[in-house]
């Protein structure tokens, strides 16, 4: 159930990220891709590493 939720986040991440800077930004494919590869890698980075402070933090952290 945790692995469905995961795989559309970075889809959609993705294909956000790689639309917007092929066509806002006016990019090659190939550097939308790039870019949208990173942005995908930094958000999941980020959810993951929330989680992990989360889930170390104590009941009365906060």
């Amino acid at each position: 159930m945790y692995w469905p939720a995961v795989l559309a986040y970075v889809l959609a991440v993705a294909g956000l990220a790689a639309a917007f800077w092929h066509w806002v930004r006016g990019k090659s494919w190939d550097d939308s891709l790039s870019f949208a590869l990173t942005v995908t890698m930094t958000a999941v980075g980020g959810q993951w590493g929330a989680a992990i402070i989360r889930r170390k933090a104590g009941r009365g952290d906060g």
